[in-house]
């Protein structure tokens, strides 16, 4: 599954621990500063409860489940890595 991950925090290390924990999931790529990609078999609140151990209560976090419609312009990275998933998904379901 794929999901879309934001993180908004005034605590820029917070980024870079997010970060590190996020790249330890299957697929990952990061966006921006505060956003990243990733395919992994874990839902939701699972990744929600590894990234809230290194958040503050002022700290804000969204992560939603993307699906195979999507349309990018201008990061052909973050197009190859979604069409990479797809075909991924095509293979294992197949």
């Amino acid at each position: 599954m794929n999901y879309l991950i934001i993180l908004n925090s005034i605590y820029e290390d917070h980024f870079d621990e997010v970060h590190k924990t996020i790249e330890d999931y299957d697929h990952s790529i990061r966006i921006n500063k505060n956003t990243w990609l990733i395919n992994t078999k874990y839902e939701a609140n699972i990744i929600r409860q590894h990234l809230a151990n290194m958040m503050s209560i002022h700290d804000s976090l969204l992560i939603f489940q993307t699906n195979d419609n999507f349309s990018i312009a201008n990061q052909l990275d973050v197009s190859d890595w979604l069409e990479d998933m797809q075909q991924s998904n095509l293979m294992t379901t197949t």
